[in-house]
């Protein structure tokens, strides 16, 4: 019998804290590494990542095929006032 991977079952609020932490020492995120820190198969990291995306928390500085994530203005951290590099 195949044996199937199942993602970390973590709340909305436990994923911010630890993207938080993870910006604290990172200045960009790709989808393996959300999934590191998260636990998570690709295709649940790939649902959390639109839904925050939707949220308006992290922003796409790379292009949609190859995306990598900073956070925005005001989330996991950073001020109002920061700006992103692109």
């Amino acid at each position: 019998m195949k044996r199937v991977k199942h993602s970390a079952k973590l709340s909305e609020i436990e994923i911010d804290m630890r993207l938080k932490e993870y910006f604290s020492d990172h200045q960009i995120m790709q989808r393996s590494d959300f999934q590191g820190i998260t636990g998570m198969v690709r295709s649940t990291a790939m649902i959390h990542i639109r839904r925050l995306r939707q949220e308006g928390k992290p922003q796409n500085i790379g292009i949609p095929s190859q995306p990598i994530y900073v956070p925005a203005p005001g989330f996991y951290g950073k001020s109002r006032d920061y700006q992103p590099v692109k």
